[in-house]
């Protein structure tokens, strides 16, 4: 009998010895950030640039939450807040609900501008924002706002008040126009890998709205849209015949975009971004939104808003039909390393304030560093090179490329943004449009 207690006490020790090993393996590869870890399903992805950080209201919590796009697997900070004294979404003037979707922060007051009730800080939103306003949604003058009274839950005409220690504490991480601010009646959590996995379906869809709109395919395009949609008062088959009469004015049509964020709020996802649109002798900027829902198992869109640049249309400077030699010996010299597999070289080209693809300098090294042991061989080919932007110390570089390694191929677009250093070209971004889908499986 005491023979068989320690041979039962022997495997005990052995089964939890392998179980501590085990745990020990899984956080060492699972940092925080990944897989392992639940986080925000607003928060899907963050512009290349733009706010660092994003609010999240929980209105059955009745907290605020701050995230940084470094960790969104735990907030920043936490506030108490109060919402509005009924429950549910806003729909209308004086329901003394808070209204719940994406939001954005249009203007920032202070002490001397307020009246007592709003306390030392205040900042307004862009309720009701346009999909509120296809939906019919009524009320205005909704605010993030302190007060100089005790802060007691649900108890608003449909503000977010918090207690003015913390409005003073969270205006220095909003940044107008660019931070979101979320409002849920509750913040649902998933696993990381599913959320990168929606987020990067969005991202193909946004790519595929792109292709087919510059390849006036309008039949597959129209596909992209629910037929509940409507924009400016039309709906999806006045939506088309527009859209047809367009592909037959202009005979090519190029669609840039850039900054694209996808946030979601319940069964709605907005996917915001800057949008050049160019047409013959036509050319607009501005902000895109496109609300999309998910019907049966495929995105569709079902609201498009657009707002030109309200710094008026500028004359672009006169750029030259082909880059300077400087330009083009950066893009061989980047080329090169690239295909010799030099990463230290490679690297080097790149910024230290580069952001691309959800990674900072480091996560490129890393990611760059298992593509070298992942293929044999790299071949770069790159033609159509030419300058498209141009800011002061600033460029942007576009041009078709080519990749070959081992058994993957694929071919596009990239765009390379530069900055000077001294009298070194850096890249501190860019961002990718595939012609055609890579065959690696």
């Amino acid at each position: 009998m005491i023979e068989t207690n320690k041979t039962l006490s022997g495997f005990t020790t052995l089964r939890n010895f392998i179980f501590v090993c085990l745990f020990i393996l899984f956080q060492a590869f699972c940092p925080k950030g990944t897989s392992a870890k639940l986080i925000p399903a607003p928060l899907m992805k963050w512009a290349d640039e733009g706010a660092d950080y994003a609010i999240l209201v929980d209105k059955s919590a009745q907290k605020v939450f701050l995230y940084h796009r470094d960790d969104v697997s735990r907030p920043v900070k936490a506030y108490r807040c109060s919402t509005g004294e009924n429950s549910g979404p806003k729909s209308k003037r004086n329901d003394g609900k808070t209204p719940e979707g994406i939001y954005f922060f249009t203007r920032s007051f202070v002490d001397r501008e307020l009246a007592p009730i709003y306390g030392v800080r205040a900042f307004s939103m862009d309720y009701p924002n346009p999909l509120d306003k296809k939906q019919g949604k009524g009320g205005y003058g909704i605010w993030f706002h302190g007060t100089n009274e005790p802060l007691k839950s649900w108890d608003t005409n449909g503000c977010v008040v918090l207690e003015n220690e913390s409005i003073e504490e969270l205006a220095s991480y909003i940044r107008l126009h660019k931070t979101p601010v979320i409002i849920s009646p509750y913040i649902d959590k998933v696993p990381y890998k599913r959320q990168k996995q929606e987020s990067e379906t969005l991202q193909k869809f946004i790519e595929t709205w792109v292709r087919v709109w510059e390849n006036k395919d309008i039949d597959q395009y129209m596909g992209l849209y629910s037929p509940r949609f409507t924009a400016r008062g039309a709906g999806w088959s006045d939506w088309k015949a527009y859209k047809s009469r367009l592909a037959k004015k202009y005979k090519k049509i190029h669609v840039e975009i850039e900054n694209l964020q996808l946030y979601r709020a319940k069964e709605t996802v907005l996917a915001t971004f800057n949008q050049i649109y160019r047409a013959a002798d036509f050319e607009s900027r501005g902000q895109k939104r496109l609300y999309l829902i998910k019907n049966s198992n495929q995105w569709k869109i079902i609201g498009e808003f657009f707002e030109k640049d309200k710094i008026g249309r500028k004359v672009p400077p006169r750029l030259p039909k082909t880059p300077p030699k400087e330009i083009e010996d950066f893009i061989r010299v980047w080329k090169d390393a690239w295909e010799r597999k030099d990463l230290e070289k490679y690297v080097g080209l790149y910024d230290r304030t580069f952001r691309s693809y959800g990674m900072d300098l480091k996560a490129w090294r890393i990611y760059k560093s298992g593509l070298n042991r992942k293929y044999g061989s790299v071949k770069i080919r790159i033609s159509e090179v030419k300058i498209v932007k141009d800011s002061g110390s600033n460029l942007k570089v576009r041009f078709k490329q080519e990749y070959k390694a081992d058994t993957y191929h694929d071919s596009g677009f990239k765009n390379l943004f530069l900055l000077k250093r001294g009298k070194q070209w850096k890249i501190r971004k860019e961002t990718w449009r595939p012609l055609q889908t890579g065959n690696a499986k």
